[in-house]
């Protein structure tokens, strides 16, 4: 089997998975959800040919062009998917809900793409006692400080391992940080992600300050990420050979990968994280 035909066999096989089971089974009919998730859909075969491909990096013929890897896979894709999910959307009935979230919308609309809960998803969850077991205290505690942990953690293992067998640990990791987002979000009954309709004036509050502890959060992460690189450019400058212009940066997929999932998980769950350990705090003072 060529090369071309390996990538579109997994493509295939992963679009199979997420539209004949993930997409009916488990997301329903949630679009927003669906948006979000088709991100995580899109990475697979990206990290199956990273897998497969990285360090032979072997010329991909479509049609006229030849390509890397990493271009291949996601223009072949693209082509592929956006048929079967129009076809999709037609089928399910959620064409216009879909793209109903694109479209301007007034503020604080459930129908803004930026709200990744509905109004109806998260009436649900305040009355919904199945996850109960993830809003106690201690497992507020465990999941607040076990979410940090996983992702530092990856992200130290995956920069550190550079380019070997250990990096394939990079799916696990990725798929740890979907996990404890979904669970941290049923933690905080989803009111982290919900849009204002959805909630009363003590929840909003509520919510919006978890959004100011989560930007301050965001803001301390991204200074962090910048001031390390400034450091990295002075103490190169004072490399013998160095011209003050040019930086070696050689980084391996795994360590970008690193990067990458470190602040996407962040953005995802620090609202959520912000919002439990505003709720922690509380209970502290009360007790």
């Amino acid at each position: 089997m060529s090369n071309e035909l390996l990538v579109i066999f997994y493509i295939l096989a992963t679009l199979a998975v997420a539209y004949l089971w993930f997409y009916p089974k488990v997301i329903g009919e949630n679009v927003k959800l669906m948006a979000w998730m088709d991100i995580l859909v899109t990475g697979i075969p990206l990290a199956i040919s990273a897998l497969l491909f990285w360090e032979s990096n072997p010329p991909l013929r479509l049609l006229f062009f030849d390509l890397n890897w990493f271009f291949f896979t996601l223009i072949a894709m693209f082509a592929i998917e956006l048929p079967i999910f129009i076809l999709y959307l037609r089928a399910r009935g959620l064409s216009e809900k879909y793209w109903a979230m694109f479209r301007i919308a007034p503020k604080g609309s459930p129908d803004a793409a930026w709200a990744s809960a509905s109004v109806e998803s998260v009436e649900r969850q305040l009355n919904d006692t199945r996850w109960d077991g993830l809003r106690t205290r201690a497992a507020k505690t465990f999941l607040l400080v076990g979410s940090n942990i996983m992702i530092l953690f990856g992200t130290g293992f995956l920069v550190l391992v550079g380019d070997n067998q250990w990096a394939s640990y990079g799916l696990i990791h990725i798929l740890l940080i979907f996990v404890f987002w979904f669970l941290l979000r049923q933690s905080v009954r989803l009111v982290a992600d919900a849009p204002e309709e959805a909630l009363d004036e003590m929840m909003l509050e509520l919510r919006n300050r978890s959004y100011v502890v989560a930007f301050r959060w965001l803001t301390t992460l991204v200074a962090l990420g910048v001031t390390a690189l400034m450091i990295f450019a002075v103490i190169s400058d004072f490399q013998p050979g160095s011209d003050g212009f040019n930086y070696a940066l050689n980084p391996t997929w795994p360590q970008v990968q690193a990067v990458f999932w470190l602040y996407f998980a962040y953005m995802l769950m620090l609202p959520s994280m912000a919002l439990i350990s505003l709720g922690l705090k509380s209970e502290r003072k009360k007790s």
